[in-house]
């Protein structure tokens, strides 16, 4: 790619966007999320660290995403990697640690922190992924910030700012009680946010899924302790923010009519109703990231509708009852075909279904489940939406591969064999594919066997890593070489794994007493 083509591309980003940051001092950093625009503008995370480092005196932060590598630049200026003083990587999912690592060989920067030198900027990151597995990044970056960014303000703010040379850097800020610094197994308490520091977009995009959204964070963590998802373990405790200020805030800040409103359990806010009159009496539309189905009534889907809310999510996950036992999820048949027939009758036309397959204790039994429940949860919607608006609606249906994360109940779990899992997926297109009207996606299982191998991986993983490059980039052919080196990390819930040994949520005695309640359910 000649250089002339990627300033022409970053050139024509920042002419679609409000709120770039255009800044020149003393220090540079520079913010990479290690993945291509559009995703990481999705991310405000990315974008409070953004606004966050550009607050500091003497400081300048630019953005370096991975629509290139070799010929990359800064979006903002840009600049080459090479005129940065500090690389500063927001990270959330597993995979993009391999983009990361091909980012700093392309850039001719030694992959691992032994083997970079004084001449090489200091590497910090920080991010979901820190406070879901720490040991992807453990070797490759300098160190790691645990926890949420805003109450780090006053101890980043004086480090930068007083930036003198790496060492110097590196001591300062690996003195932080939420540092997570490679070569020392120390753990760490993340720092969590208070109800008043929410995260918000400094950055009005106009590519990609929010495009032209101002998206606003209403609460963290989940207060339903899913046993395998991390937003209710790795993100405790669940906080909801303060609606006077991120009311204030939206008015003083937003530049468009279209907000992306953030929460695990959207519906379950207390003061949803007030909140969303407030913003439509202000004249926004809004999106929404997740909504629980037990907490959808005609009420709030009347109002989200009226707000520019075309689509609603079912997450059932799985149509066994007795795996919803086993995966702490609690909806009924009922309850879902009632509030599809809701969903419908509000105008609603667009319904998604989320499944995931390969739990601990499924059979194929479990699976044609699924496919009577979308077959019913299908005719339900189509005859509401034709009674209705004389319409069909569009139902599309999401099935992943269940993944063992890291500090949840299902880490100690085995993931499914591939064979059995195959044959899983071959039943569910197959019989998916008879129910008219319905789009269905699922995860492939080379994607799943990637995400399984890094999610479970512990200090080890840097031995993956040296297969990925030393096998030019190509993950099948490393993961075959790597495979020498895993080990099981299932079923001793008595020996701490490794990311136990870096970060402690307070939750090893909440994680085996439900590992343990699992085990219960298999046995009724």
């Amino acid at each position: 790619m000649e250089k002339w083509s990627v300033i022409k591309h970053y050139r024509d980003i920042l002419a679609s966007e409000k709120g770039t940051i255009l800044k020149n001092a003393r220090t540079k950093v520079a913010l990479v999320y290690p993945n291509n625009y559009e995703i990481g503008m999705q991310n405000i995370g990315f974008q409070t660290a953004y606004r966050i480092f550009n607050s500091f005196q003497d400081v300048c932060c630019e953005r370096f995403v991975l629509d290139f590598y070799e010929d990359n630049l800064s979006i903002e200026n840009q600049r080459f990697l090479a005129e940065f003083d500090i690389i500063a990587l927001s990270i959330n999912y597993e995979e993009d640690v391999l983009n990361f690592i091909k980012f700093l060989d392309s850039q001719k920067i030694p992959v691992f922190t032994d083997d970079r030198g004084v001449e090489h900027p200091p590497v910090i990151a920080g991010g979901a992924l820190s406070l879901i597995n720490p040991c992807l990044l453990y070797s490759i970056v300098d160190l790691q910030l645990a926890g949420d960014i805003e109450p780090m303000i006053p101890d980043l703010k004086n480090v930068f700012e007083h930036y003198k040379d790496k060492k110097d850097f590196l001591c300062k800020i690996g003195a932080l009680s939420y540092a997570v610094v490679y070569s020392k197994t120390e753990r760490v308490k993340p720092l969590r946010k208070k109800n008043e520091d929410f995260a918000r977009s400094c950055i009005i995009s106009g590519k990609g899924e929010f495009a032209g959204e101002y998206l606003v964070e209403l609460s963290s963590g989940c207060k339903y302790n899913c046993r395998f998802c991390t937003a209710s373990y790795s993100f405790k405790p669940y906080r909801i923010f303060n609606r006077k200020k991120i009311i204030e805030t939206v008015k003083k800040e937003c530049r468009v009519k279209n907000l992306g409103l953030i929460s695990a359990a959207f519906g379950d806010l207390p003061d949803i109703y007030d909140l969303l009159t407030e913003l439509k009496m202000m004249g926004y539309n809004v999106s929404v990231s997740s909504l629980r189905i037990d907490s959808l009534d005609d009420k709030l889907l009347s109002l989200l509708k009226s707000m520019g809310v075309r689509s609603v999510t079912i997450a059932e996950e799985t149509a066994s009852e007795k795996l919803k036992k086993v995966i702490a999820k609690n909806i009924t048949p009922d309850q879902i075909y009632k509030k599809t027939e809701i969903i419908a009758k509000a105008g609603i036309e667009n319904l998604k279904l989320y499944y995931m397959i390969g739990l601990p204790f499924e059979k194929e039994d479990d699976i044609h489940l699924i496919v009577d429940r979308v077959k019913q949860v299908s005719d339900i919607f189509r005859e509401t939406q034709v009674k209705y608006y004389n319409r069909i609606g569009r139902i599309r249906v999401s099935v992943n591969i269940f993944i063992p994360k890291p500090f949840t109940p299902f880490q100690y779990f085995e993931p499914d064999e591939r064979s059995p899992l195959k044959r899983k997926i071959s039943l569910l297109k197959k019989g998916v594919a008879r129910i008219p009207n319905v789009k269905f996606e699922i995860m492939s299982y080379n994607s799943a066997e990637l995400q399984i191998l890094l999610s479970q991986s512990g200090f080890e993983v840097k031995e993956f890593y040296k297969e990925y490059m030393e096998n030019g980039f190509q993950i099948k052919s490393a993961i075959n070489q790597y495979r020498r080196y895993k080990c099981s990390k299932g079923g001793n819930i008595n020996e701490k794994l490794d990311w136990e040994k870096l970060i402690d949520h307070n939750t090893d005695e909440l994680l085996q007493r439900e590992y343990e309640k699992c085990l219960k359910v298999k046995e009724e």
